[in-house]
């Protein structure tokens, strides 16, 4: 690994910046990788904790790295940024992004749920509803936790493809969709123990947390909530 150069005019905590920066360009540090501590930055490199303090500082204030109390430095994920917009699906946003989308299956099955969202769905409150959760990524990289929401009478989805195929191309292979309504409720909420282990973050890290219920002239088709990773993956809406 190249070492700090005495010889020239440039600091030594912006040598070390810019030579920590090369690193996590060329994938010696991964994205999400821990990076070596401040001790051994200074016995690798031979200088201060000051130094290499600064140097961090400045890699912290650009965003290329982020400190986690108790735990260290990390190389921060890529922050993806999606143009809000109805009736566009998940996978068709990423590839419009020039991202891969990807979607790992988590679980599916009837369970109890609050009565008020089984009043929703089912129309009365002693029957399980469908759950389906699912994690969403961009470029390999989980951004969000998604649970899915259906009536019980939607069995057919317990065999469904619903990791490679739009969900609401999933629904409109078994049952008609008519003109859909969205209507969306957005709230702070924090990370469980699921939710952090399946997108990488420690329990309670505060997410975006995203309600959508999905109605025809019907009824309550389903209701999604998401909870997203808002440090990597944020919304912008445009009126």
């Amino acid at each position: 690994m190249p070492q700090l150069d005495p010889n020239v005019k440039t600091p030594y905590y912006e040598q070390l910046r810019t030579l920590l920066l090369e690193n996590i360009q060329h994938g010696v540090y991964l994205s999400g990788a821990k990076i070596p501590s401040e001790n051994q930055l200074c016995r690798q490199f031979g200088v201060s904790r000051v130094t290499v303090r600064k140097a961090l500082q400045g890699l912290t204030e650009e965003g290329v790295l982020v400190k986690r109390h108790g735990k260290g430095t990390f190389v921060a994920a890529p922050v993806v940024v999606e143009k809000r917009a109805e009736h566009r699906s998940f996978t068709a946003s990423c590839l419009e992004m020039g991202k891969k989308p990807g979607t790992h299956l988590v679980s599916r099955k009837v369970q109890k749920v609050k009565k008020d969202l089984a009043q929703l769905l089912n129309g009365q409150t002693d029957q399980g509803v469908l759950c389906i959760k699912r994690v969403r990524l961009v470029d390999e990289t989980p951004v969000i936790f998604e649970i899915d929401y259906f009536s019980a009478g939607a069995a057919y989805l317990l065999e469904a493809d619903v990791e490679h195929i739009p969900l609401l191309e999933v629904l409109r292979q078994y049952r008609p969709v008519h003109t859909l309504h969205f209507v969306e409720t957005f709230e702070v909420q924090f990370a469980n123990r699921e939710q952090a282990r399946s997108l990488n973050c420690p329990i309670n890290t505060p997410l975006l947390g995203v309600r959508q219920v999905v109605s025809d002239e019907l009824g309550v088709v389903y209701v999604n909530d998401q909870f997203i990773r808002s440090d990597i993956y944020k919304y912008v809406t445009e009126s």
